[in-house]
């Protein structure tokens, strides 16, 4: 029989990554196959959008860190299963987007996060 470990996962290391976008180490706090739901206006909890892999996120941090966008990190809490944070981007122009997170952490990487975020109109 498998016992699964739990560990916390490190919150400086997240905020930090996020805000400095060091996205190599972000990509190091996921799991190679974590599953990422998102509701959000277009994408209703009755039909989130679901994708997985670590590729999906490397993807996001690449296009925001290219595309200028700043990130604040707050609310961060966490026991050895999970965590929760209240991520805030600012695209350049303005546009806000905030999601609440709740991470699912296994042997200290994520292994499910689940978003709900709204944001202020495309401009």
């Amino acid at each position: 029989m498998t016992v699964k470990t739990h560990t916390s996962l490190d919150l400086d290391a997240l905020k930090r990554g996020y805000e400095e976008w060091d996205i190599d180490g972000l990509l190091e706090l996921y799991a190679d196959d974590v599953e990422l739901t998102q509701v959000d206006r277009d994408n209703p909890p009755s039909s989130p959008r679901v994708r997985h892999g670590k590729e999906v996120f490397k993807g996001m941090f690449d296009h925001c860190a290219a595309a200028g966008v700043t990130v604040t990190v707050e609310n961060l809490v966490a026991d050895e299963n999970r965590a929760a944070a209240t991520i805030t981007c600012e695209f350049p122009g303005g546009r806000k987007v905030v999601a609440n997170s709740i991470l699912e952490i296994e042997d200290g990487r994520i292994v499910r996060e689940r978003d709900v975020q709204a944001g202020d109109p495309k401009q």
